[in-house]
């Protein structure tokens, strides 16, 4: 026969035989109650785990039942040691771990406690409690293995929102933060980089001459083609046309006069040309 827990509150008549008082959490609750706060972390913190009578043994989690904290490894533990703990004859009415999640989605058999739960009133799992069923001797929950464990010294452990199996996601989460936040940092300084020298070359001046008393081949290079402009634009503008006159025998073109003559005489004697005739 079996006997399928209720839901009504967070609570557990079951009182253990006094031998087996090492299994119970820091705050001195037994395995019975300690599971039923397990699997009411899924289910709205309201569950009753009852007594078995004899020949009875603890319904698996099925298709209406199975939650991930129904699913985990510190649920099984607790409630094989629920059972052995009303009586040590109970043997038989231990199941191993593969028979215990017959029922489960295989990412709820992977923790000892789900990420993303916690337990109500800050609850502790005994360390002996969050170990993996697949590491008991048959892949049973063993009483003589469970109670080497509480005897090594280890502390309770209290679910968390952050936390779920034994390994942490903490490191994972702060390394991705900070790898997250060197990315924006170093894309930051690319784009300053990038901005302050395209305002440089915007703000770059005419060369100078000489550079730590060394020329500076720019500069000679840049007043080279000033110089070049300059010449051009000085012939261009000093270039005049011939004349064209009539004499009264002929039309005749005289040369242009000269341009490399900047000064003359005046008082000293000069030819003139003759006046046209019209």
């Amino acid at each position: 026969m079996l006997v399928h827990p209720y839901l009504r509150n967070v609570v557990s008549p079951v009182v253990c035989e006094s031998q087996y008082e090492w299994m119970n959490n820091q705050e001195g609750k037994n395995p019975c109650l300690v599971v039923a706060y397990v699997i009411a972390a899924c289910v709205g913190d309201s569950w009753t785990q009852p007594a078995l009578p004899t020949g009875y043994h603890y319904d698996p989690p099925n298709g209406s039942t199975a939650t991930a904290c129904y699913c985990s490894w510190s649920c099984y533990n607790l409630m094989m040691a629920c059972t052995y703990c009303q009586s040590s004859n109970a043997t038989d009415q231990l199941m191993t771990w593969p028979t215990f999640i017959q029922g489960c989605q295989t990412s709820y058999t992977e923790e000892y406690f789900p990420s993303g739960y916690t337990l109500l009133a800050n609850e502790t799992i005994p360390y002996w409690a969050t170990i993996d069923p697949t590491t008991w001797t048959g892949q049973i929950w063993n009483e003589q293995q469970a109670f080497q464990d509480s005897q090594a010294g280890k502390a309770d452990l209290q679910p968390s929102v952050s936390s779920g199996s034994h390994s942490s996601d903490l490191g994972a989460i702060v390394g991705g933060t900070v790898g997250g936040a060197a990315f924006l940092l170093l894309l930051a300084l690319g784009i300053y980089i990038l901005y302050k020298r395209r305002r440089y070359r915007r703000l770059q001046t005419t060369p100078v001459a000489e550079v730590n008393g060394v020329p500076n081949p720019s500069w000679q290079a840049h007043n080279r083609q000033l110089s070049d402009q300059s010449t051009t634009s000085f012939l261009q503008r000093s270039t005049v046309s011939a004349m064209t006159y009539y004499t009264g025998s002929g039309t005749q073109t005289s040369p242009p006069p000269r341009t490399d003559t900047t000064s003359y005489n005046t008082s000293g004697t000069q030819s003139r040309p003759a006046l046209p005739i019209i």
